[in-house]
């Protein structure tokens, strides 16, 4: 089944699956087991429906099948996006034209330096608008976007990549993390998207091996920063669970505090690593 319940009725994951191979996707590591869940989640309260983030194109006749299950009695539907690039983005287009989507909220950029971050926010706003009628509304970090009784606040994040938000949902007490805190996998394709709370406790080493690939720029680099707004945002929020687009959803209070715990261990152990040599090219060696 490629539609997971989370919570019924108001949280759902559409969902589809890569193999865990890093011949197959480049910032997967080595030797890691199984197949990866790739979700788009659908939130909504009445007539109000959401989805956060699209899915591959790959995965889409799945995707599309497992949403449509979840329309039923709702008139006002958005998309919203953790990061403007293809593996959270790509399929908007079919979600406009398969369901409807009208407003698509997306995150500006607060810092004027983060000079890559405000290109790509033009640039999406660009090709939103072109899909017309959809309109593209611009919201800030802190901005709380309405869904009926749901209120979902994006926060800008250290543990990231360019052009990326978390999510936060303050009634059902969910964390949208993007890529962050997207490790767990699973054996086979359609097994339970959602982490038991019995299952084998999670492990700082495992988390430090997945970040290493698509994160690499934590090696060497002073954790204290990145740690320090780590444990900001959850100080300040009461996390249930967290919802990566890659990896299995995180569900309890305190599975998300071990799992917060590990993640700082794992940024900790890549940061006391030594960078690597810039291998430079020949020509800038010879001008040294």
């Amino acid at each position: 089944m490629s539609l997971h319940t989370i919570i019924p009725g108001t949280l759902f994951a559409a969902t589809g699956w890569l193999r865990a191979d890093a011949r197959s996707v480049s910032w997967i590591p080595p030797g890691l087991p199984g197949f990866l869940p790739v979700s788009a989640y659908a939130l909504r309260d009445g007539a109000e429906w959401m989805v956060v983030d699209t899915g591959l194109p790959v995965h889409w006749p799945a995707i599309e099948a497992a949403l449509a299950q979840t329309l039923a009695g709702t008139t006002r539907r958005r998309m919203i996006n953790t990061r403007r690039e293809q593996d959270c983005m790509a399929n908007l287009r079919a979600l406009v034209a398969a369901f409807g989507i009208t407003e698509v909220p997306y995150v500006g950029v607060l810092n004027p330096l983060d000079l890559a971050g405000m290109i790509e926010a033009d640039e999406a706003h660009a090709r939103i608008e072109a899909m017309a009628p959809v309109r593209a509304i611009r919201i800030e970090v802190g901005q709380a976007v309405e869904l009926g009784r749901l209120r979902l606040e994006p926060l800008r994040v250290q543990l990231r990549l360019l052009a990326t938000n978390w999510f936060y949902e303050h009634t059902t007490r969910t964390l949208f993390t993007s890529e962050s805190f997207g490790f767990l996998t699973r054996a086979a394709p359609g097994e339970a998207l959602v982490r038991a709370p019995n299952e084998a406790p999670i492990a700082a080493a495992d988390i430090a091996r997945m970040l290493s690939a698509k994160f690499d720029w934590l090696i060497g680099v002073d954790p204290a920063p990145i740690l320090a707004d780590l444990d900001a945002i959850f100080a300040a929020r009461r996390v249930d669970r967290l919802c990566p687009c890659y990896g299995c959803v995180i569900e309890g209070a305190a599975a998300v505090a071990q799992a917060h715990a590990r993640m700082r261990e794992a940024i900790a152990m890549l940061a006391a690593r030594r960078k690597p040599p810039i291998d430079l090219p020949l020509f800038a060696k010879e001008t040294a």
